[in-house]
């Protein structure tokens, strides 16, 4: 086998890969990217039309390319979580597995790719995948929310011997144990170069994500309204209604409150190093939550439920408090001493357990384990 590999990313399609970025799988996939590609591998993501891919100097590396998927504006939406499984489109579903179909067509007829990575939640993608000339790996970036999915993924799994998946955390892997076990867990890793160490002190708090119920913005401005401190709030608007009801007017309302919209990620990575500490508050079970380790990486502490992921990636009273979930009152407690924490441990953390260089010793390991 050629230490240089030829490799195909294939990306979700609701959404162009690049700034602003929907959400953290979108990041990874991004980082991904590149990082494999500054290894000298050749790489090709299969994404949705507008994706750019550009490392700190604004360029494209000669060995990485985008093969586009043409998504018309609408065509696919992005998932539900509150009410996963139950508003069925089959146009949207039909439409999705033909744009699948199409890549993995590709990827086939090139005779090229010595292995295909899918980052993919859908259900098409993984039904594919086993039909593959050239070995298909995946991705979950999310915790057990579609039984169909399930479904596919332990059928897999039963007649092959492999599920041929990794997800992010151990917390997530939980959550599909009954369905099937993953060849690995990878954490996501983050160039923690990139991130500037913040100083902190200027004693306002900082949700970031995108601004939807799962993600818990308003748990956040709950909280902070309780610790008496302002409140900063960034992220792209990914549930309107929910950002319409319960943000915008409260936000509108309250002078300690501010909406900043997305920002691109040296922008919010600058604010969080100025941030007295980050509300983590997700309402779900977080599969991995790039957001808690960005921030530790710019020295700044967070306050999270103890659930999900958060305790692998939190040092409960060193690099944060990890408090009952849903307890207000204790996460506003918690807000108010994290001034108390160490910003040097935070980033140091992180740099020794989550960064991109080890995430991408690990996937190409992966990689080469399934093509041999």
């Amino acid at each position: 086998m050629s230490e240089k590999l030829n490799i195909a990313l294939v990306a979700p399609l609701v959404t162009p890969i690049g700034p602003p970025f929907l959400g953290g799988a979108q990041v990874l996939l991004h980082d991904l990217a590149l990082g494999l590609a500054g290894r000298s591998h050749n790489v090709t993501l299969f994404a949705a039309n507008g994706s750019r891919l550009a490392d700190k100097n604004g360029q494209t590396p000669p060995n990485l390319r985008i093969e586009e998927v043409t998504v018309k504006s609408g065509e696919l939406a992005p998932a539900d979580f509150q009410s996963m499984g139950e508003n069925f489109d089959a146009g949207a579903f039909f439409r999705q597995g033909e744009l699948f179909l199409q890549s993995f067509l590709k990827i086939n007829a090139a005779g090229s790719f010595d292995i295909a990575h899918a980052h993919a939640f859908d259900w098409p993608a993984y039904a594919l995948g086993p039909l593959s000339q050239t070995p298909v790996v995946h991705t979950i970036h999310l915790p057990s929310v579609d039984p169909h999915i399930n479904a596919i993924l332990a059928t897999t799994y039963r007649e092959t011997g492999r599920s041929r998946a990794v997800t992010v955390s151990e917390a997530c892997a939980r959550t599909y144990a009954e369905d099937f076990p993953f060849d690995r867990v990878i954490y996501n890793g983050i160039d923690t170069a990139e991130i500037p160490f913040g100083p902190g002190g200027e004693g306002f708090l900082l949700f970031a994500g995108r601004m939807a119920p799962e993600k818990g913005p308003d748990l956040a401005i709950e909280i902070a309204r309780q610790s008496g401190r302002k409140l900063l709030l960034a992220g792209g608007i990914y549930d309107q209604r929910f950002f319409d009801e319960k943000i915008k007017p409260v936000v509108n309302a309250d002078p300690n409150l501010d909406y900043l919209g997305p920002l691109d990620r040296k922008a919010l990575h600058e604010l969080m190093g100025r941030a007295e500490g980050v509300l983590f508050p997700s309402r779900w079970e977080e599969p991995f939550g790039l957001v808690l380790a960005e921030s530790l990486a710019a020295g700044t502490p967070v306050v999270s439920w103890q659930r999900g992921a958060a305790p692998e990636i939190v040092t409960d009273g060193q690099t944060g408090f990890l408090v009952p979930f849903m307890d207000i009152a204790a996460a506003a407690e918690a807000a108010g001493k994290l001034g108390q924490l160490d910003r040097q441990e935070c980033r140091r953390q992180v740099e020794t357990r989550f960064g991109l260089e080890k995430m991408l010793d690990d996937y190409i390991d992966y990689y080469r384990e399934v093509i041999a």
